[in-house]
C-alpha cells in the first residue's frame, strides 16, 4: 500500500480505535472486575482477604514474569500473531474461572490469566502506538488507554448487576464470549506492528512533508543492556513502584474497603469503584493533551500529587473522623481516578522519550518485573493488614506517603539524558549509528 493521500484517515488512528475496544473489554475485565466477584467467592467458599489477596499476588507475579517474555515475541513474532495466541488463551481463563471448585483452582487460573494478559493488553498496545506515532504519541496513547478506563467504568458494576441477575459463574462464562465475539476479531482485523507493513509513514506523515516537523524514516534508542543498567530506568522504577504498589493496593481493596469498613452497600461500592476508573478517563486524556505539550517527567510528579489526594481524603474523613456519607467516596474518585489515568498514559510515553521506541517493548517488558513487586505489596500487603487489624488505615497512608514521594523522584529524570547513546535502525530493518 501507498502511504496516505491528503484527506484520508491514517489507519493508525482506526487502530486506536480497535485497541480501544480491545483493551475496553480485555484488561476492563483481567484488571478492574475481579474485586467485584470477592464477596460471591467469600460466601461459596469462605475464602479469606489473605488467601484471596495472593490468588492477584499470583496474577501479577506471572504478569512480572510475562513481561519481558511478551517483550521478546514481540519482537519475534509480530504484536498482533502475540495478542491473537493469548486472547484465545486468555478465553480458557475466563472458562476455568467459571468451573473453579477450590483454592488452588483459583491459583492455578489467576497464574495463567496473569500471563496471557499481559500479550493482549497494556504492552501491545504501548509498543504499538510507540511504533505508529512519534509527534501525535501522547494523544494516541491517551485515546486507546481510555479503553481500560471505560472498561473499569462500565464492567464493575455490570459484572455485579450480571452476578446478582445470573450467578458469578455464568458470568464470567459471558466474558469469554465477549472475548471471541469482539476482541479477537478486531485484533485480527486492525493490528499491524509498525506501519511500514502497510507501505505507511509514521504519524501518517512522509518525510518531508509539512505538517509541522517532518517524521524520521527510522527508529532509534538507547540498547537494551545499557537502558536497564541507566540511573534513569532505576529512577524510573522506583517511582513507578511508589504509585503503582498504591494503585495495586487501592483498585483491588477500594470495594472491600467500602464494603466491609466504610459499611456501604455492595452496589454503592461497584459504582464507586467505577467511578473512579471512570475519572481516569479524563486523566487519560488530559495527560495526552499534556505530553505532546510540555515535559513528561512534570507530568508524572502531577499524577503522583493528585494520587497522593485520594487515600489520604478516605483516611481523613471515613476511617479518622467516621463519616459514613457515601458521597465522600467523590474526594477520593476525582483526584486518584484523573491521577490514575494520567500514570497510565504518560508512563509509556516517558520511558519511550529516555529510552526511545527501537527497543521499546524488549525494555518496558523488564520494567514489568517490577509491577509484581508493586502488587506483591500492595494487594498482599492491604490484604495480610486488613486480616490483621480489621482496618485499611495503615494502607491508605501508606499509599498516600508513597505517591508524594515519588513526586519528588519524578521531577529528577532527565529525558534526554542518554540521547547521545542512541542507535538508530532504518524501519525495513537496516541499522547504523546514530549521528
Amino acid at each position: 500500500m501507498k502511504p496516505r493521500q491528503q484527506g484520508k484517515v491514517f489507519f493508525g488512528w482506526w487502530m486506536v480505535l480497535a485497541l480501544f475496544a480491545i483493551l475496553f473489554n480485555a484488561a476492563g475485565t483481567g484488571f478492574y472486575v475481579f474485586p467485584v466477584f470477592i464477596s460471591s467467592l467469600q460466601a461459596e467458599f469462605g475464602w479469606s482477604m489473605t488467601e484471596i489477596s495472593f490468588g492477584v499476588v499470583v496474577f501479577a507475579i506471572m504478569m512480572g514474569v510475562a513481561s519481558p517474555v511478551v517483550g521478546i515475541l514481540i519482537g519475534r513474532y509480530g504484536v498482533r500473531s502475540t495478542m491473537l495466541v493469548s486472547a484465545v488463551l486468555a478465553s480458557l481463563a475466563y472458562l476455568g474461572f467459571a468451573l473453579m471448585q477450590n483454592l488452588w483452582t483459583l491459583y492455578a487460573i489467576l497464574a495463567l490469566s496473569g500471563f496471557v494478559l499481559t500479550g493482549l493488553t497494556m504492552l501491545p498496545a504501548q509498543t504499538l502506538v510507540t511504533n505508529w506515532f512519534d509527534r501525535y504519541r501522547g494523544r494516541a496513547l491517551g485515546l486507546a488507554v481510555l479503553g481500560p478506563a471505560a472498561g473499569g467504568f462500565l464492567l464493575p458494576p455490570l459484572n455485579e448487576f450480571l452476578i446478582r441477575l445470573w450467578g458469578w459463574r455464568f458470568t464470567w462464562v459471558f466474558a469469554c464470549i465477549v472475548l471471541w465475539l469482539v476482541v479477537i476479531p478486531l485484533v485480527a482485523a486492525f493490528i499491524r506492528s509498525r506501519p511500514s507493513e502497510m507501505g505507511l509513514p509514521v504519524d501518517g506523515i512522509a518525510p518531508g512533508e509539512k505538517d509541522g516537523e517532518a517524521t524520521t524514516a527510522v527508529m532509534s534508542g538507547l540498547p537494551v543492556r545499557r537502558a536497564v543498567t541507566s540511573w534513569t530506568f532505576g529512577l524510573l522504577v522506583v517511582t513507578f513502584v511508589l504509585q503503582f504498589a498504591g494503585v495495586s493496593a487501592l483498585n483491588f481493596h477500594l470495594v472491600p474497603f467500602a464494603e466491609q469498613e466504610a459499611g456501604f452497600t455492595s452496589q454503592q461500592a461497584a459504582l464507586y469503584f467505577g467511578l473512579t476508573i471512570g475519572f481516569s478517563m479524563l486523566g487519560n486524556v488530559f495527560a495526552g493533551w499534556l505530553a505532546d505539550r510540555m515535559r513528561p517527567q512534570v507530568v508524572l510528579a502531577l499524577t503522583g500529587l493528585l494520587m497522593a489526594i485520594g487515600p489520604a481524603a478516605l483516611e481523613l474523613f471515613i476511617v479518622r473522623l467516621g463519616l459514613r456519607d457515601i458521597n465522600l467516596m467523590l474526594l477520593h474518585a476525582i483526584p486518584y481516578g484523573i491521577g490514575f489515568g494520567m500514570n497510565v498514559t504518560i508512563a509509556p510515553v516517558l520511558i519511550g522519550r529516555c529510552f526511545g521506541e527501537l527497543h521499546f517493548a524488549r525494555i518496558s517488558g523488564i520494567m514489568g518485573l517490577a509491577y509484581a513487586f508493586c502488587v506483591l505489596v500492595g494487594i498482599g500487603g492491604a490484604g495480610f493488614i486488613f486480616d490483621r487489624t480489621g482496618s485499611y488505615e495503615i494502607v491508605l497512608v501508606a499509599a498516600a506517603i508513597g505517591c508524594l514521594i515519588s513526586v519528588v523522584l519524578s521531577l529528577l529524570v532527565q529525558p534526554s539524558r542518554y540521547h547521545a547513546e542512541f542507535v538508530r535502525e532504518d524501519r525495513v530493518g537496516e541499522s547504523q549509528l546514530a549521528s
